[in-house]
């Protein structure tokens, strides 16, 4: 099997690095979803044999896994000091407001509750990413992964586009125009594509206030772990150990999250393995999006894109209002 699974892995690694290639020149592009698309490609176009489905299947679990676990290297407590307490509160009500708007709405839009969440979970933290970790902590249904995270990210790529010319029409100082952009556009390529296009001190804000809602990842996957596994503990057992509501990616992710808080891990080694976290998510949603078919998104339908883009309009005027209400 080993021999079998390692030219697997190889040939996964390089769609992955092609990948991240194409975002290296388009950083706006996303590599998880460069990725995620790679797969759907794939998974429709070609055969794979048995060895190989083996491989994709082992690869969407454990690459995923570890992925989500070294997302916590990621997560500083003082992006917080960094943005003030009106800052964080400002965060905190757009993150909360978004995700639990987003997600109820959506179930009332006709969607089914998985989907809803994830794409509650795009809008409202870190797009992409947060829709693998939740995805994958929740064990939501793969087509529903994949839409949502095509979804996030055809949005957050519009707003390349549409907030730089908004933020020139409304006047607004870089500081309010970087919240806004690290408020209101989902993955973090994107927020520093729209800030560049804005200018060098929006820039600065705008990736401040973005790492501000990565850092709430952290509490809302556990709770959403702890929820999922209380709910499959109710109809399977009245087990009550840690382990039946936090499975050990979650455990490991909250370890490292308390780790990099303690030790303060330099600017290139956190540089380091945010890439390794994102290669390995990439190549987690690659191999599971090699067995999504086309049919089974077509069954999903228009709908999602139509509110996707109501609740895009809607949350980015939102957005704006709280961060002007809050005098930044």
């Amino acid at each position: 099997m080993k021999k079998v699974l390692i030219p697997h892995l190889a040939i996964i690694a390089v769609v992955v690095s092609v990948a991240f290639g194409i975002n290296h020149y388009f950083y706006y592009l996303s590599p998880l979803f460069l990725s995620l698309l790679a797969g759907i490609l794939a998974g429709n176009f070609l055969n794979f044999s048995m060895n190989f489905q083996s491989t994709l299947s082992l690869t969407s679990k454990k690459a995923m896994r570890i992925g989500i676990s070294l997302l916590g290297l990621q997560i500083t407590f003082k992006t917080f000091s960094d943005i003030g307490l009106r800052g964080f509160l400002a965060i905190l009500l757009i993150v909360l407001v978004t995700f639990t708007l987003t997600r109820w709405s959506a179930q009332k839009f006709g969607f089914t509750p998985g989907l809803s969440l994830l794409i509650a979970g795009g809008f409202s933290i870190c797009g992409a990413s947060a829709i693998a970790a939740i995805g994958t902590a929740r064990k939501s249904d793969k087509n529903e992964i994949s839409y949502a995270v095509g979804l996030v990210t055809l949005l957050g790529t519009l707003s390349i586009f549409v907030i730089p010319p908004l933020t020139k029409l409304f006047n607004l100082q870089s500081t309010t125009s970087g919240a806004w952009i690290g408020a209101a556009v989902h993955d973090v390529g994107q927020v520093i594509a729209t800030a560049s296009v804005v200018g060098t001190s929006t820039l600065k804000y705008a990736v401040i206030t973005k790492l501000a809602r990565v850092v709430l990842l952290a509490p809302l996957l556990l709770l959403l772990s702890i929820q999922h596994h209380s709910e499959s503990a109710v109809k399977i057992s009245f087990k009550t150990r840690l382990t039946s509501f936090v499975p050990p990616f979650i455990a490991a992710f909250l370890v490292l999250v308390i780790f990099n808080n303690a030790v303060h891990l330099s600017a290139h080694t956190e540089s380091y393995f945010s890439n390794i976290s994102k290669f390995l998510l990439s190549m987690g949603l690659f191999s599971m999006a090699a067995s999504v078919k086309f049919v089974d998104l077509k069954r999903i339908g228009g709908k999602p894109l139509l509110f996707g883009i109501s609740a895009w309009i809607f949350f980015g005027a939102f957005s704006l209002t709280v961060i002007k209400s809050f005098g930044i």
